[in-house]
Protein backbone atom coordinates (compact mmCIF):
# COMPACT_ATOMS: atom_id res chain seq x y z
CA UNK A 1 0.00 0.00 0.00
CA UNK A 2 1.47 3.50 -0.97
CA UNK A 3 -0.94 5.59 0.54
CA UNK A 4 -3.09 5.53 3.47
CA UNK A 5 -6.59 8.21 2.38
CA UNK A 6 -9.12 9.21 4.46
CA UNK A 7 -12.14 11.26 3.33
CA UNK A 8 -9.53 12.43 0.45
CA UNK A 9 -7.03 13.41 2.77
CA UNK A 10 -3.92 11.51 3.13
CA UNK A 11 -3.46 10.32 6.79
CA UNK A 12 0.01 8.71 6.55
CA UNK A 13 2.09 6.47 4.34
CA UNK A 14 2.47 2.95 3.81
CA UNK A 15 5.55 0.41 3.96
CA UNK A 16 7.01 1.45 0.79
CA UNK A 17 6.64 4.95 2.00
CA UNK A 18 8.22 4.44 5.12
CA UNK A 19 11.23 2.94 3.34
CA UNK A 20 11.16 5.73 0.83
CA UNK A 21 10.80 8.13 3.55
CA UNK A 22 13.96 6.61 5.38
CA UNK A 23 16.14 6.74 2.63
CA UNK A 24 15.76 10.31 1.75
CA UNK A 25 16.39 11.38 5.27
CA UNK A 26 19.66 9.39 5.24
CA UNK A 27 20.78 10.27 1.96
CA UNK A 28 19.46 14.36 1.98
CA UNK A 29 22.89 15.55 3.59
CA UNK A 30 24.56 14.08 0.21
CA UNK A 31 21.64 15.83 -1.93
CA UNK A 32 22.32 19.20 -0.94
CA UNK A 33 26.67 18.50 -1.13
CA UNK A 34 25.96 16.91 -4.70
CA UNK A 35 23.82 20.30 -5.60
CA UNK A 36 26.47 22.54 -4.39
CA UNK A 37 29.27 21.08 -6.40
CA UNK A 38 29.24 22.97 -9.08
CA UNK A 39 29.71 25.96 -7.16
CA UNK A 40 32.33 24.53 -5.37
CA UNK A 41 34.08 23.36 -8.56
CA UNK A 42 34.12 26.86 -10.11
CA UNK A 43 35.90 28.31 -6.88
CA UNK A 44 38.71 25.54 -6.56
CA UNK A 45 39.25 26.41 -10.14
CA UNK A 46 40.44 29.99 -9.70
CA UNK A 47 44.15 30.28 -10.46
CA UNK A 48 44.10 32.36 -6.87
CA UNK A 49 43.29 28.74 -4.62
CA UNK A 50 46.94 27.57 -5.91
CA UNK A 51 48.41 30.61 -5.21
CA UNK A 52 47.65 30.68 -1.89
CA UNK A 53 48.38 27.22 -1.31
CA UNK A 54 51.59 27.14 -2.82
CA UNK A 55 52.53 30.58 -2.79
CA UNK A 56 53.23 30.80 -6.57
CA UNK A 57 52.06 32.15 -9.21
CA UNK A 58 53.09 31.16 -12.71
CA UNK A 59 53.26 34.30 -15.47
CA UNK A 60 54.24 33.70 -19.15
CA UNK A 61 55.81 36.73 -21.10
CA UNK A 62 56.11 37.18 -25.07
CA UNK A 63 59.73 37.08 -26.92
CA UNK A 64 59.13 40.29 -28.74
CA UNK A 65 56.32 42.27 -27.56
CA UNK A 66 59.03 45.29 -27.41
CA UNK A 67 58.75 47.22 -25.48
CA UNK A 68 56.14 45.15 -23.22
CA UNK A 69 57.29 42.05 -22.81
CA UNK A 70 60.51 40.26 -24.11
CA UNK A 71 64.06 38.65 -23.44
CA UNK A 72 67.13 41.10 -22.37
CA UNK A 73 70.15 38.96 -20.47
CA UNK A 74 68.22 35.91 -20.90
CA UNK A 75 65.41 37.09 -18.67
CA UNK A 76 62.18 38.72 -19.28
CA UNK A 77 61.78 42.36 -19.29
CA UNK A 78 59.54 45.10 -20.43
CA UNK A 79 56.69 47.65 -18.96
CA UNK A 80 54.11 44.51 -18.86
CA UNK A 81 56.72 42.69 -16.80
CA UNK A 82 57.36 45.39 -14.51
CA UNK A 83 53.34 45.93 -13.88
CA UNK A 84 53.18 42.19 -13.39
CA UNK A 85 55.66 41.88 -10.98
CA UNK A 86 54.35 45.22 -9.03
CA UNK A 87 50.90 43.15 -9.27
CA UNK A 88 52.64 40.59 -7.49
CA UNK A 89 54.02 42.67 -4.73
CA UNK A 90 50.21 43.85 -3.91
CA UNK A 91 48.96 40.48 -4.13
CA UNK A 92 51.40 39.38 -1.30
CA UNK A 93 49.98 42.57 0.67
CA UNK A 94 46.02 41.02 -0.38
CA UNK A 95 46.64 37.60 0.72
CA UNK A 96 49.00 38.47 3.56
CA UNK A 97 51.79 35.93 2.05
CA UNK A 98 55.70 37.08 3.06
CA UNK A 99 56.63 36.12 -0.82
CA UNK A 100 54.92 34.81 -3.63
CA UNK A 101 57.37 32.80 -6.05
CA UNK A 102 56.92 33.66 -9.64
CA UNK A 103 57.53 31.17 -12.11
CA UNK A 104 58.16 32.83 -15.30
CA UNK A 105 56.62 30.76 -18.64
CA UNK A 106 57.69 32.04 -22.61
CA UNK A 107 55.65 30.85 -25.12
CA UNK A 108 54.61 31.82 -28.52
CA UNK A 109 50.83 33.38 -28.19
CA UNK A 110 48.78 31.00 -29.22
CA UNK A 111 50.35 28.74 -26.75
CA UNK A 112 49.72 30.69 -24.30
CA UNK A 113 46.18 31.20 -24.84
CA UNK A 114 45.89 27.37 -24.75
CA UNK A 115 47.87 27.09 -20.90
CA UNK A 116 45.82 30.36 -19.40
CA UNK A 117 42.63 27.86 -20.18
CA UNK A 118 44.33 24.58 -18.87
CA UNK A 119 45.78 26.52 -15.91
CA UNK A 120 49.00 25.92 -16.30
CA UNK A 121 49.48 29.88 -16.58
CA UNK A 122 47.85 32.30 -14.09
CA UNK A 123 47.87 35.07 -15.96
CA UNK A 124 49.73 36.68 -18.90
CA UNK A 125 52.42 39.29 -19.18
CA UNK A 126 52.63 41.10 -22.47
CA UNK A 127 50.62 43.03 -24.64
CA UNK A 128 47.36 40.96 -25.76
CA UNK A 129 44.91 43.06 -26.98
CA UNK A 130 41.34 42.70 -24.93
CA UNK A 131 38.54 41.90 -27.35
CA UNK A 132 34.93 40.83 -27.22
CA UNK A 133 35.78 37.73 -28.88
CA UNK A 134 38.53 36.47 -26.10
CA UNK A 135 36.59 38.42 -23.31
CA UNK A 136 34.04 35.29 -24.34
CA UNK A 137 36.68 32.54 -23.40
CA UNK A 138 39.19 34.26 -20.93
CA UNK A 139 39.53 37.02 -17.99
CA UNK A 140 41.01 40.40 -18.53
CA UNK A 141 42.17 42.66 -16.04
CA UNK A 142 41.23 46.23 -17.06
CA UNK A 143 43.53 48.11 -19.13
CA UNK A 144 46.56 48.74 -18.49
CA UNK A 145 47.92 50.29 -21.81
CA UNK A 146 45.52 52.06 -24.53
CA UNK A 147 46.87 52.48 -27.92
CA UNK A 148 45.22 53.41 -31.28
CA UNK A 149 46.29 52.39 -35.36
CA UNK A 150 48.56 54.68 -37.06
CA UNK A 151 50.71 54.90 -40.08
CA UNK A 152 54.00 54.33 -40.37
CA UNK A 153 55.91 56.17 -43.73
CA UNK A 154 59.12 57.67 -44.77
CA UNK A 155 59.14 61.29 -43.83
CA UNK A 156 58.25 62.10 -47.59
CA UNK A 157 55.39 60.01 -47.47
CA UNK A 158 53.82 61.31 -44.18
CA UNK A 159 49.86 62.79 -44.49
CA UNK A 160 47.79 65.19 -42.07
CA UNK A 161 44.71 63.88 -43.04
CA UNK A 162 42.58 60.85 -44.40
CA UNK A 163 42.15 62.26 -47.70
CA UNK A 164 46.12 62.17 -48.52
CA UNK A 165 46.10 58.68 -48.38
CA UNK A 166 43.99 57.96 -51.81
CA UNK A 167 46.01 55.95 -53.92
CA UNK A 168 48.61 54.54 -51.52
CA UNK A 169 49.48 51.05 -50.59
CA UNK A 170 49.42 49.90 -47.06
CA UNK A 171 50.47 47.00 -45.40
CA UNK A 172 48.78 45.42 -42.73
CA UNK A 173 49.48 42.80 -40.21
CA UNK A 174 46.98 39.44 -41.00
CA UNK A 175 44.56 38.89 -37.77
CA UNK A 176 45.28 42.63 -36.98
CA UNK A 177 42.72 45.48 -35.80
CA UNK A 178 44.22 47.75 -38.26
CA UNK A 179 43.05 45.64 -41.14
CA UNK A 180 39.44 46.25 -40.49
CA UNK A 181 39.90 49.62 -39.55
CA UNK A 182 41.44 50.54 -42.98
CA UNK A 183 38.63 48.65 -44.60
CA UNK A 184 36.47 51.35 -43.69
CA UNK A 185 38.37 54.14 -44.25
CA UNK A 186 39.02 52.82 -47.63
CA UNK A 187 35.00 53.10 -48.00
CA UNK A 188 35.01 56.05 -47.14
CA UNK A 189 37.78 57.30 -49.55
CA UNK A 190 35.68 55.23 -51.91
CA UNK A 191 37.72 52.04 -52.10
CA UNK A 192 41.26 54.28 -53.49
CA UNK A 193 43.44 52.28 -51.34
CA UNK A 194 45.29 49.67 -51.32
CA UNK A 195 45.98 46.99 -48.54
CA UNK A 196 48.88 44.10 -48.63
CA UNK A 197 48.43 41.46 -45.65
CA UNK A 198 51.84 40.41 -44.26
CA UNK A 199 51.59 37.69 -41.60
CA UNK A 200 53.49 39.39 -38.94
CA UNK A 201 55.03 42.87 -38.31
CA UNK A 202 58.55 42.33 -39.28
CA UNK A 203 57.77 41.07 -42.64
CA UNK A 204 55.20 43.95 -43.06
CA UNK A 205 58.28 46.15 -41.91
CA UNK A 206 60.04 44.75 -44.91
CA UNK A 207 57.59 45.67 -47.34
CA UNK A 208 57.80 49.07 -46.42
CA UNK A 209 61.38 49.20 -45.98
CA UNK A 210 61.94 48.08 -50.09
CA UNK A 211 59.35 50.62 -51.27
CA UNK A 212 56.84 47.93 -51.89
CA UNK A 213 54.43 49.57 -49.75
CA UNK A 214 53.88 53.26 -48.98
CA UNK A 215 52.59 52.87 -45.62
CA UNK A 216 52.61 50.59 -42.62
CA UNK A 217 49.60 50.01 -40.48
CA UNK A 218 49.56 48.93 -36.94
CA UNK A 219 49.68 49.85 -33.17
CA UNK A 220 50.76 53.09 -32.30
CA UNK A 221 53.21 51.48 -30.04
CA UNK A 222 54.44 49.27 -32.09
CA UNK A 223 55.50 51.68 -34.91
CA UNK A 224 56.98 53.96 -32.56
CA UNK A 225 59.58 51.22 -31.69
CA UNK A 226 60.20 50.60 -35.53
CA UNK A 227 60.72 54.69 -35.60
CA UNK A 228 63.32 54.55 -32.97
CA UNK A 229 65.96 52.44 -34.94
CA UNK A 230 65.78 55.16 -37.76
CA UNK A 231 64.13 58.08 -36.61
CA UNK A 232 65.19 60.42 -39.44
CA UNK A 233 63.90 58.99 -42.09
CA UNK A 234 60.63 57.54 -40.71
CA UNK A 235 57.57 59.45 -39.78
CA UNK A 236 54.10 58.56 -38.10
CA UNK A 237 50.93 59.92 -39.26
CA UNK A 238 47.71 60.07 -37.36
CA UNK A 239 44.25 59.98 -39.21
CA UNK A 240 40.95 59.30 -37.00
CA UNK A 241 40.26 55.40 -37.78
CA UNK A 242 37.52 56.03 -34.48
CA UNK A 243 38.46 53.00 -32.44
CA UNK A 244 41.43 52.05 -29.42
CA UNK A 245 42.71 48.92 -28.63
CA UNK A 246 43.51 47.68 -25.44
CA UNK A 247 46.04 45.47 -23.48
CA UNK A 248 45.56 43.70 -20.39
CA UNK A 249 46.64 40.79 -17.81
CA UNK A 250 44.45 37.47 -19.19
CA UNK A 251 43.52 35.32 -16.99
CA UNK A 252 41.52 31.93 -16.99
CA UNK A 253 37.64 32.43 -17.79
CA UNK A 254 36.71 31.12 -13.84
CA UNK A 255 39.63 33.22 -12.26
CA UNK A 256 37.13 35.53 -11.21
CA UNK A 257 38.76 36.32 -7.41
CA UNK A 258 42.53 36.42 -8.76
CA UNK A 259 41.03 38.96 -11.48
CA UNK A 260 39.04 41.13 -8.81
CA UNK A 261 42.19 41.22 -6.91
CA UNK A 262 44.28 41.89 -9.53
CA UNK A 263 42.35 44.90 -10.94
CA UNK A 264 42.53 46.45 -6.84
CA UNK A 265 46.03 46.36 -7.20
CA UNK A 266 46.66 48.06 -10.72
CA UNK A 267 44.19 50.47 -9.32
CA UNK A 268 46.66 50.55 -6.65
CA UNK A 269 49.99 51.20 -8.80
CA UNK A 270 48.06 54.15 -10.93
CA UNK A 271 47.12 55.84 -7.80
CA UNK A 272 50.63 55.80 -6.27
CA UNK A 273 51.89 57.41 -8.95
CA UNK A 274 53.92 54.23 -10.18
CA UNK A 275 52.06 53.79 -13.16
CA UNK A 276 53.63 57.02 -14.53
CA UNK A 277 56.93 56.11 -13.61
CA UNK A 278 56.80 53.03 -15.71
CA UNK A 279 55.49 54.61 -18.27
CA UNK A 280 58.64 57.12 -18.54
CA UNK A 281 61.11 54.56 -17.77
CA UNK A 282 60.07 52.52 -20.78
CA UNK A 283 58.49 55.02 -23.31
CA UNK A 284 60.51 58.26 -22.67
CA UNK A 285 64.15 56.80 -21.40
CA UNK A 286 66.59 54.80 -23.10
CA UNK A 287 65.61 50.97 -23.40
CA UNK A 288 68.25 48.34 -23.53
CA UNK A 289 69.18 46.60 -25.04
CA UNK A 290 70.05 48.77 -28.15
CA UNK A 291 69.17 51.90 -25.27
CA UNK A 292 67.23 53.25 -28.05
CA UNK A 293 64.49 56.15 -26.89
CA UNK A 294 60.85 55.88 -28.30
CA UNK A 295 60.32 59.33 -27.63
CA UNK A 296 56.74 58.47 -27.28
CA UNK A 297 54.94 61.38 -24.85
CA UNK A 298 51.69 59.54 -23.06
CA UNK A 299 48.25 59.82 -24.42
CA UNK A 300 45.55 62.02 -23.85
CA UNK A 301 43.49 58.62 -22.77
CA UNK A 302 46.23 57.71 -20.57
CA UNK A 303 46.95 60.84 -18.78
CA UNK A 304 43.09 60.31 -17.44
CA UNK A 305 44.47 56.85 -15.99
CA UNK A 306 47.68 58.03 -14.24
CA UNK A 307 46.55 61.34 -12.72
CA UNK A 308 47.88 61.29 -9.62
CA UNK A 309 45.59 60.34 -6.57
CA UNK A 310 45.79 61.82 -3.19
CA UNK A 311 46.91 59.70 -0.64
CA UNK A 312 43.70 57.25 0.71
CA UNK A 313 41.80 58.49 -2.41
CA UNK A 314 39.35 55.52 -3.34
CA UNK A 315 40.05 53.03 -5.92
CA UNK A 316 39.89 54.28 -9.22
CA UNK A 317 39.77 51.42 -12.22
CA UNK A 318 41.35 51.74 -15.66
CA UNK A 319 38.44 52.79 -17.56
CA UNK A 320 37.88 55.73 -20.00
CA UNK A 321 35.07 57.88 -18.60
Amino acid sequence: MWLIINDGKVQGIGYIGSILAFHMKKYLPLFFIMCAFPAFYTHANDSLVNIKKNHKIILSYSYNDFPFSYIDNAKPVGMAIDICRDVVGQLEKELNIPHIEINWVGEKQNVTLQKVKGHTVDMTCSAITRTDARLKTYNFSNPYFITTTALLSKKSESVQQASQLRGKTIAAVSGGSAIERINNLNHKLDYSLLMVTTPDSASALELLKSETVKMLANDEVLLAAFKAGDPENYAISYVDFGATDAYGLMMAKDSVELTDLVNKSLGEIINSGRYVELYNKWFMSPVPPLQQNLHMPMSKVLQHYAKASAPGAAYRTLSPE
